[in-house]
């Protein structure tokens, strides 16, 4: 079952963020606060009571306040996502995020959900794009606990996007932090399902029991834990220690009604089962679990719960019953593959935001270290309580200006490091970074990828007849009018003076030449007339793609100069794919200086 059963724990991300809000009641003495945070307090560990308290608060709607109202609307929203319609609560969870009445609490808790329907749909781009306007939004909100709440999204984030090192950062962020039961439950969580990803985990070592210790009251995540245990008791392929830990707890895990956790565990027996070469029994698990997955098949779990019972049937001498099963398997696992491509291509397109991400983290740290401090405050006595709040004002003062310095600095050498001071494309180095890295994903994902590189026709001239600052400004013009029609993933850079280079993923060589004469054509059309003097503006191109170059950068780089040279020499101002010579010639360049003649 190797390695395809990463995406089996995302089951456990819809009930984490979910649970991250805690109740902040103004008025304890209302019966209707009372309610809805009695209804907030059991919605994981007693559903069906919980269901029962939104009933009752539905009755007395018209008693309801604006926010007690929009309380409800958010535990409404809660129980339909926990259910698995997830489209029906993304809608009353957007609602509550545009009204202008809801106050910052219950908008932060509807983010923290909003963000993981995301990840669970596979949209990672606007999930990190959630992600960014949560932390900048967790700077308005000062109630301590909710701060340490919004820890726990990116330990969830970057876990679905199986970045698991940095998941594991926040949710020990979140245990060191935190100081409830139910919080530490769920960080600990978090940071078991890391380590069974990053191979850390060991089951004779404290994190399980700790874990199953800390969750005592909270049903679902407990048995969460108890599915971590099994897929690593799978991987050492110990089906009796699966099927002693499971089966005594199955009918505490059927009536959680949790589709994700109840086909992890019906699978995670089947399998167990299968080891044992008890057919029967494997059959019965993994057909219940296709049952209740049926809304949520491209769950790692339903997955492999149809590869079983295709290899059942195999196994068992039925080859048409096999046959279907196996297309049904095929189908889901090609989706769950297309998946995993999905979000490395989307980290990769993060990664230049590296740096912004680690300023927030810093930040992040910074405020969980206050808030570390002010609850040893709070212990000490009254006298030393105000002049240790007086330091503590002191330094934060110190530490935001040298942060604000720092930010600044840093985007500076980034802005130095990457970008061509002239032109603000990608220079030469940083060019070479972030190409190598899409090479070498698009040749691992077997993706098309094509090279443009061109260069300005007699360049010289126009730096000898009017000066280099008219040169400057036709660069600049180059690469605005080049900038206007390209596609906004292509990577687009100045490889030194008048020769700049596109980098084209999932381009064929076909598009790429139609694409390098859109270029030559905007290029051709640019009036000099506000430089201040009357010239054209001509550009020789040269065409290759990793099918006919390769997936070296050096040698893919090569072929398009060679075939750039070849527009040169043909008379300029036009696009050449390069091809193969039949048999090796060191190519010739026509002269030093391309534009000397």
């Amino acid at each position: 079952m190797g390695s395809k059963n990463r995406k089996g724990y995302s089951f456990i991300y819809l009930f984490l963020l979910i649970s991250l809000a805690t109740t902040q009641v103004a008025n304890a003495a209302n019966n209707i606060d009372q309610l809805l945070e009695k209804a907030n307090q059991i919605r994981t560990s007693d559903p069906g009571k919980f269901s029962q308290l939104l009933t009752q608060l539905e009755g007395d709607s018209e008693k309801l306040t604006t926010q007690q109202h929009f309380y409800l609307q958010y535990l409404k929203a809660y129980k339909l996502t926990f259910s698995g319609k997830t489209t029906e609560g993304l809608v009353q969870l957007k609602n509550i995020l545009a009204s202008e009445k809801a106050d910052i609490l219950i908008q932060y808790r509807a983010r923290l959900t909003i963000i993981n329907i995301y990840a669970i749909q596979q949209n990672w781009t606007e999930g990190l794009s959630q992600l960014s306007h949560l932390l900048e939004e967790s700077k308005k909100v000062t109630d301590k606990e909710t701060i340490l709440n919004g820890f726990m999204i990116p330990a969830i984030f970057y876990n679905q996007l199986e970045q698991y090192e940095i998941g594991l950062k926040y949710a020990k962020l979140l245990f060191d932090g935190s100081t409830s039961e139910r919080k530490t439950c769920i960080a600990k969580t978090l940071i078991i399902e890391s380590k069974l990803h990053l191979k850390t985990l060991a089951i004779e070592d404290s994190e399980i029991q700790e874990g199953m210790k800390l969750c005592r009251n909270e049903g679902v995540m407990r048995n969460f834990i108890r599915s971590y245990q099994a897929k690593f008791n799978l991987e050492k392929e110990q089906p009796t220690l699966i099927i002693d830990s499971l089966l005594p707890h199955l009918s505490e895990i059927e009536t959680t009604k949790y589709p994700r956790l109840i086909v992890e565990i019906y699978t995670s027996l089947a399998q167990a089962y299968w080891l044992q070469n008890d057919y029967k029994n494997a059959k019965i698990f993994a057909e219940k679990s296709t049952l209740i997955g049926n809304n949520i098949k491209t769950t790692q779990a339903v997955v492999a719960a149809y590869k079983l019972l295709y290899q059942i049937a195999k196994a068992q001498g039925y080859p048409l019953k096999a046959l279907k099963l196996h297309e049904i398997y095929a189908e889901l696992d090609k989706t769950y593959v297309n998946e995993i491509k999905a979000k490395y291509l989307a980290f990769q397109l993060a990664e230049h935001k590296a740096i912004e991400q680690k300023n927030k983290i810093d930040l992040l740290n910074e405020r969980n270290a206050l808030l570390t401090a002010e609850q040893a405050l709070i212990r000490a006595n009254v006298e030393n309580t105000r002049l240790m709040v007086m330091v503590l004002a002191l330094t934060l003062s110190v530490l935001m200006f040298w942060g604000y310095r720092l930010l600044k600095a840093h985007r500076r050498i980034k802005e130095l490091a990457e970008f061509d001071g002239l032109t603000g494309i990608f220079n030469r180095g940083h060019f070479t970074v972030v190409a190598n890295k899409a090479l070498e994903y698009c040749q691992s994902a077997e993706q098309e990828l094509s090279l443009i590189m061109f260069d300005l026709d007699y360049f010289k001239k126009i730096n000898d007849n009017f000066g280099h600052a008219c040169g400057d400004w036709a660069l600049k013009e180059t690469v605005a009018a080049c900038k206007s029609i390209s596609r906004q993933n292509d990577i687009f850079a100045r490889l030194g003076g008048e020769e700049f280079c596109i980098l084209l993923t999932s381009c064929n060589s076909s598009s790429a030449l139609e694409r390098a004469e859109s270029y030559r054509k905007a290029i051709e059309k640019i009036s000099s007339q506000g430089s201040g003097h009357e010239f054209s503006i001509t550009a020789s191109f040269g065409v290759t793609d990793a099918k006919t170059s390769g997936y070296d950068l050096e040698t893919i780089l090569a072929d398009a100069d060679n075939a750039a040279y070849t527009s040169k020499h043909n008379g300029r101002n036009q696009v050449t794919l390069f091809t193969q010579p039949k048999s090796p010639q060191k190519a010739v360049p026509l002269d030093n200086d391309r534009d000397a003649f």
